[in-house]
């Protein structure tokens, strides 16, 4: 009997030792989750704000549930993104709000490379995102902006 009780303190002792969540995943240093990724290139052309389109173009991929939200100049876009081995990414479950905007095409083409991007790169200094479609040419660059 003696033994038994040992046997359930040391499973006890054990059990209770263990220091990480599993519900916690370290992010990879240089991770595009969680930062403001503004659209600075879509097609081979630079993306340039003004009185045509109210907001700044970008994206944010949240950790929980693996949102995106952003913007494309004009509406609020969201959705869901799965990222898997080797810089594979899906974008999916894509939505917008529906207001008329003078100038639509930088949204519109921002939706479409989401639909067709099945990988990304990040420069090594963690400060610029491509969207890429197998080894095409990128279809849109990010820039990551730091929020105060």
């Amino acid at each position: 009997m003696k033994t038994f009780f040992q046997i359930i303190t040391l499973v006890f002792i054990v059990g209770s030792c263990k220091t990480t969540s599993s519900s916690v995943k370290p992010q990879p240093e240089n991770s595009i989750t969680e930062k403001y990724w503004k659209l600075i290139e879509i097609n081979g052309k630079p993306v340039v704000l003004d009185e045509t389109m109210p907001r700044e173009a970008f994206i944010i991929l949240k950790n929980e549930d693996h949102r995106v939200n952003g913007n494309g100049g004009c509406n609020t876009l969201n959705g869901t993104y799965e990222i898997s081995q080797g810089n594979r990414i899906k974008f999916s479950q894509m939505a917008s709000t529906m207001m008329a905007c003078l100038n639509m095409e930088i949204e519109n083409e921002l939706k479409r490379v989401l639909e067709m991007t099945d990988n990304y790169s990040l420069s090594d200094d963690g400060k610029f995102l491509s969207l890429n479609r197998a080894r095409m040419a990128p279809l849109a660059r990010f820039e990551a902006v730091y929020l105060l």
